[in-house]
């Protein structure tokens, strides 16, 4: 079947067969694949490392095809029907690594001169052309570099590889799909660490097989026939070489495989990987026969087609595997048994299953002894739900160091009852599960390195034990929202927090980690306020030294999510005032200027009356603004002869006469009534008065000491307010000459003490520079249109 991407050899080759090439993954590839091109694109840009033209119509490569892309590093030609590649196709691609030219329509391997310009090239593959030898060209000898050749052809010989005994390959694949005969010996000049055999299902399998084990440790055999002769074969061998053998995509019986697995136990082989194991029929079983312990047993992706079949006889067989390591992975088996005697197991790998907490359970009362010799557990990536009952099914594995246990639906609560681990377990992977902060009363008290990765807990609680072993916790995405403190882990060495809910972390709480060395906040959301002031001022300090550790991610993974004036920015930019966030400071640095501003100002209103002109303005608006509103009806001016009647205390005759109508009459052309002049004898005084408020637009009272002890005066107001009720309008204006506290009022002159405590009055300045707003004061409120002076009424 033709593949869909040429990268897959790229990434088999960097993972497997070159890791200091791993980096290259991260390159981005040029991809023309299946483009229906039957020529290299003349597009092609300068920059180009990577580019795969697989499955396309490219017949022939010329001189020219790559002369734009000197940086070429990986090209997958594979899938094309190439059948011409000129000898200076490559000149202009020095750097080229690794080329795949497989599944094509090359015919001879002798005559490649392409290959004298690809010094640099690692890996070549020529697999699945139209080569009738495996007769290697002298060209092939130039590839010092090269660590993984693939090749096919119909025959192979002795001789056929002679020019790249020079190499040292790591690994070297040949297809043998249409392999029609193959000579004795003929692997005897390749050097390589590995041989990859694609095998043909027919007679030369066992040939090639013969020399692979002989000349190469590590041998892999894929599409292997049902009855595995390849491997029964090995009994018959004298001599062997190989340690580590893989056998992929085989379909075969329990019978079989169990056979084979027999005869592997008794060679030289001591590691043994089956991947992509189908059992068709499950049946016939062979014992296992323990001559030798292999240091490690691995099945990935096996699967049974028939639907019943004893279950624990296929658990038991692997279980009770002699190896130091075992390995059944991505296989859907839901339980897996107790060995029968003490195993020899150091490291079990039991990931990627259907397992429950009920795996190695012996029965309800009695669990599994048998597994003392286990360091090494892993039940990633099962259907394991509750952590309680688990940690009794391995309590008994005294040995156990590390257990992984992630990627299931695990949880722990009280109610499940008390934890039970082994006595020496330092390493515990609880990552990917449900767990919230109740897991840390289910540890073990030995644990060093903790992993707690994609959980849920939000806190670590401060009534847990002290685990004084514990030197690294990993709490990566969970829900924190702060700092855990060092109280529990007083030997804490390496804390990580990333990507949590940390909004403001309080830095009091790494003040009991004396012994931190690494710690990870990144990538949480800070909140850039007045809170996280001092934690930012902290790790600010040279990186966090003051805790002598090592602040990972330090400044780029330390960013504000609010507010926006800060967003994004790094903590390393943070920063507020102290004056910001210490509420006294800014309360003494506000009041002491608003205080002294208002002493200032109360002092200078207090020297220069401010008060006063204020109220004095103040009455002189409200005067005008009542001469403006108050309009008398045409019948009431027509009787009106003053703009007011004065009343005032003979003792205070000489400011009236002196001062009063002098500025009003003469000064304002105001006419007041004045009782000396107008009123008209042979009248009674009551008559006069009564006139005189009558005719008056106003009653204007100066008030002073004298004036509450007149009884005239006190029958002018009194005539005056009655006169304000019947005309209906405010017609007294109340002149202060003199300060007049209330108890000085006789109480006969309530209705003064009224009008005093509930209307302003105008006071008398004694000061000259104030007299002449008193003065415009008192003409405002006076200030009227009246008719001509009226003659003087007879007796």
């Amino acid at each position: 079947m033709k593949p869909s991407s040429g990268w897959w050899l790229v990434s088999v080759y960097l993972t497997c067969f070159h890791p200091s090439l791993i980096p290259a993954i991260q390159r981005i590839i040029v991809n023309y694949s299946s483009q229906n091109l039957s020529s290299v694109p003349d597009d092609l840009k300068p920059s180009t490392e990577d580019l795969d033209l697989s499955l396309n119509h490219i017949q022939s490569l010329n001189c020219r095809d790559f002369n734009t892309t000197p940086r070429l590093r990986f090209l997958n030609l594979s899938w094309n029907i190439l059948e011409n590649i000129d000898r200076d196709t490559f000149t202009s691609t020095p750097a080229l690594e690794m080329l795949d030219l497989s599944h094509n329509g090359l015919q001879n391997l002798s005559e490649q001169p392409y290959l004298l310009h690809l010094g640099c090239l690692e890996l070549l593959d020529l697999s699945s052309n139209r080569f009738s030898a495996m007769a290697l060209g002298e060209e092939f000898s130039m590839l010092k570099r090269l660590q993984w050749l693939g090749l096919s052809a119909k025959s192979i010989s002795i001789q056929d590889f002679t020019h790249i005994s020079n190499l040292t390959l790591r690994t070297l694949f040949i297809n043998a799909d249409g392999l029609l005969t193959y000579e004795g010996n003929s692997l005897d000049d390749v050097h390589a660490e590995k041989a990859v055999i694609a095998l043909s299902s027919t007679n030369v399998d066992i040939a090639i097989a013969n020399d692979v084990f002989a000349r190469f440790k590590e041998v892999e055999f894929t599409k292997v026939d049902g009855k595995m002769e390849v491997v029964q074969q090995m009994r018959s061998r004298a001599l062997m070489r190989t340690v580590r053998l893989e056998i992929s995509n085989v379909k075969t019986t329990w019978e079989f495989l169990t056979s084979s697995v027999n005869t592997i136990l008794s060679s030289t082989i001591r590691e043994l990987s089956l991947t992509d194991l189908t059992l068709t029929e499950m049946k016939d079983g062979a014992n296992q026969s323990s001559t030798h312990i292999l240091e490690s047993f691995s099945t990935k992706r096996a699967s049974v087609t028939t639907f019943i079949f004893d279950q624990k006889m296929l658990y038991d067989f692997f279980i009770n595997t002699p190896a130091r390591k075992v390995s059944l992975t991505e296989s859907p088996i839901i339980f897996m048994t107790c060995p029968g005697t003490i195993s020899k197991i150091q490291e079990l790998d039991l990931s990627d299953c259907a397992l429950t907490e009920k795996i190695f359970s012996v029965n309800p009362e009695t669990e599994c002894g048998t597994l003392v010799n286990l360091t090494r557990l892993v039940l990633r990536g099962n259907n394991l739900k509750h952590l309680s009952p688990l940690t009794s099914r391995i309590n008994l594995m005294d040995s156990l160091q590390y257990i992984d246990l992630s990627q299931n639906t695990l949880t722990y609560s009280e109610n499940q009852g008390r934890c039970f681990w082994p006595p020496r377990v330092l390493h515990v992977d609880l990552s990917r599960n449900g767990f919230d902060e109740v897991v840390f009363k289910c540890l073990p008290d030995s644990v060093q390195v903790l992993n707690l990765r994609h959980n849920r807990v939000s806190t670590v609680p401060a009534d847990i034990h002290t685990f004084d072993t514990l030197q690294v916790i990993d709490l990566t995405f969970n829900r924190l929202l702060d700092l855990p403190t060092c109280r529990s882990f007083p030997s804490l060495q390496k804390l990580l927090i990333r990507s949590n809910s940390i909004h403001s972390p309080v830095p009091g709480s790494l003040k009991t980690c004396q012994h931190l060395q690494d710690l990870d906040l990144s990538h949480n959301p800070f909140i850039c306020t007045c809170a996280l002031r001092d934690f930012a001022s902290l790790i600010n300090a040279q990186g966090i030294k003051t805790f002598k550790s090592t602040l990972k991610h330090w400044p780029d993974g330390y960013r504000c999510s609010y507010p926006e004036s800060w967003s994004n920015s790094t903590l390393e930019d943070f920063y507020l005032p102290e004056i910001s966030c210490n509420a006294w400071i800014l309360a003494i640095t506000i009041l002491i200027p608003t205080i002294s501003l208002i002493v200032a100002v109360s002092l200078l209103c207090n020297r220069l009356d401010i008060p006063w002109y204020v109220r004095m303005m103040w009455k002189w608006t409200r005067a005008k603004h009542y001469s403006i509103t108050s309009q008398l009806k045409e019948e009431d001016v027509e009787r009106l002869h003053f703009h007011a009647f004065v009343s005032y205390s003979q003792k205070n005759a000489g400011w009236v006469k002196s001062q009063f109508l002098p500025k009003l009459e003469g000064d304002c052309g105001l006419r007041m009534c004045h009782h000396e002049r107008d009123f008209i004898p042979g009248k009674t005084v009551v008559q006069n008065i009564l006139r005189c408020i009558e005719q008056s637009r106003r009653c204007v009272f100066v008030l002073s000491s004298h004036f509450v002890q007149s009884e005239w005066c006190h029958y002018e107001l009194y005539f005056a307010n009655h006169q304000k009720l019947t005309r209906g309008m405010d017609s007294i204006l109340l002149i202060l000459l003199e300060p007049l506290p209330l108890y000085l009022i006789p109480s006969k002159y309530y209705q003064l003490k009224t009008m005093m405590s509930r209307r302003t009055y105008l006071e008398w300045p004694q000061e000259g520079a104030k007299q002449k707003l008193f003065w415009a004061n008192l003409r405002a409120a006076l200030q009227a249109e009246l008719p001509n002076t009226p003659d003087r009424e007879e007796e």
